[in-house]
C-alpha cells in the first residue's frame, strides 16, 4: 500500500513539475536568443519605405544579391510570391533588417521582398535596392 502511494505521490510530482516547465517561460525565462529577438519586432511595418531603402543601400554589400529572376517571373506587391522564388536571409543578413512580427525578408535578384509569414503574400517589394 505504501509503495502504491510512493508511486502515485511520484507520478503526481513528476506531472506538476513538468506543468511548470511551460510557465517559467511565460513569466521571462526563455532563452536569451528568443527574448532578444522578440524585443526587436515591431508591430506593423511602415507606411514609407524611403528611409529604410537607404539604410539598406548601405549595407547590401553585407546583404548580397540573391538567385536573379527569370523575365517569366513576376513578384508583385499584394499577390503571393511565386513558388521556389526569394531565398531566405541568414541571421547575420537579418540583423542589417528591421523584423515585423508576422513578415519575413526575401532577397530574389537585387531585390528586397517583405513576405507576409502567414500567407506567402509579398507585402513590400523593395526593386533593386541591392545594386
Amino acid at each position: 500500500m505504501q509503495s502504491t502511494r510512493l508511486l502515485a505521490g511520484l507520478g503526481l510530482a513528476l506531472c506538476l513539475g513538468c506543468a511548470l516547465v511551460p510557465a517559467a517561460s511565460a513569466h521571462g525565462h526563455e532563452p536569451d536568443d528568443r527574448r532578444h529577438r522578440d524585443s526587436h519586432a515591431q508591430q506593423r511595418p511602415p507606411a514609407d519605405f524611403g528611409p529604410l531603402r537607404q539604410s539598406i543601400h548601405a549595407h547590401c554589400h553585407d546583404i548580397g544579391r540573391g538567385p536573379a529572376v527569370p523575365a517569366h517571373v513576376r513578384i508583385v506587391k499584394g499577390k503571393p510570391l511565386p513558388a521556389g522564388w526569394g531565398s531566405r536571409l541568414s541571421a547575420r543578413q537579418l540583423q542589417h533588417l528591421p523584423q515585423y512580427r508576422g513578415y519575413e525578408w526575401r532577397r530574389a535578384g537585387s531585390s528586397l521582398l517583405l513576405i507576409d509569414s502567414r500567407s506567402g503574400v509579398v507585402h513590400e517589394a523593395l526593386l533593386g535596392v541591392l545594386d
